[in-house]
């Protein structure tokens, strides 16, 4: 949403509360960006999004096109409209406005601050626990997902297409 845009609605959200006709959904959308401001939203969308690009030695190779791409369709601005419906669909203004308080409070920075070292230590861990047990995952998969399949004798094969 483009600046002039917000600060439209904002502006008619405030005419709408001086006239003495309350607009809920307005103050709940407004509150939702305060939000999403605070919690850093678009910041953790654009980071996760060059962390799995950058991970992956795949696509690092099209770093710019992929960035590119998600910019053109993906965008945090062209998704925020959505991302603001999604949450007037499951919080009242009561839960958003707690959240805000919540992470205006030095627990909630702290939190905000700390979550994508958690992040990163959760996801070494998941990864460790992988290579440690990859030959029992292995395995189970294979009983799980492969016994019933037709098995090519010839060549030695399972078929996973016919």
């Amino acid at each position: 949403m483009s600046i002039r845009l917000y600060i439209l609605v904002i502006v008619i959200g405030f005419l709408a509360e001086i006239e003495g006709k309350p607009t809920l959904n307005g103050k709940l959308a407004s509150r939702v960006n305060v939000l999403l401001n605070i919690t850093e939203a678009e910041k953790i969308y654009n980071n996760v999004l060059e962390t799995n690009i950058i991970s992956d030695p795949i696509l690092s190779n099209y770093k710019s096109e992929i960035k590119s791409f998600v910019n053109k369709f993906f965008s945090f601005e062209s998704l925020r409209p959505h991302i603001i419906e999604i949450y007037r669909d499951l919080y009242t203004l009561s839960d958003i406005n707690g959240m805000i308080k919540f992470y205006s409070s030095p627990l909630g920075k702290k939190l905000l601050e700390k979550e994508p070292q958690a992040e990163i230590r959760l996801t070494q861990l998941i990864q460790n626990r992988l290579q440690e047990n990859m030959p029992q995952i292995i395995s189970w998969v294979q009983e799980k997902f492969f016994k019933n399949l037709p098995y090519d004798q010839d060549k030695k094969e399972t078929r996973l297409l016919h």
